[in-house]
């Protein structure tokens, strides 16, 4: 299997889908060197926010498609959310930032947000 790679160009929505899965890295990284609690859930995290970048340089297979991303890391983060585990509070707040970016970028890649000059 071939993967082409591509250089994308710069859209509104381009920098949220970075920042967004630079927020979800960071995060998993803190909660990872933390000391009890959501391992997995920061491991899940971490490896989705890595395939978000990822995905903008070499086209990932049907599976991996953005939207299906974005659902995943929003789902993962929500769970985070809920189980806190040993995060402090200021790590919450990026929680809580990359959760909000990833929920405007879901809905603005299924179409269901219009918002002039950014679609």
């Amino acid at each position: 299997m071939v993967t082409t790679m591509h250089i994308p160009t710069l859209t509104p929505l381009l920098l949220l889908l970075v920042v967004t899965a630079i927020l979800a890295v960071i995060d998993a990284v803190t909660r990872l060197r933390g000391r009890r609690g959501v391992g997995v859930l920061a491991v899940i995290e971490l490896i989705v926010g890595v395939l978000m970048i990822l995905s903008l340089f070499i086209v990932l297979p049907g599976i991996f498609a953005n939207n299906i991303l974005e659902i995943i890391l929003l789902v993962v983060l929500l769970l985070l959310l809920i189980f806190r585990g040993s995060v402090r509070r200021g790590f919450a707040a990026i929680t809580i930032i990359a959760l909000v970016l990833d929920l405007a970028l879901l809905l603005f890649g299924l179409g269901w947000l219009h918002i002039p000059g950014i679609n």
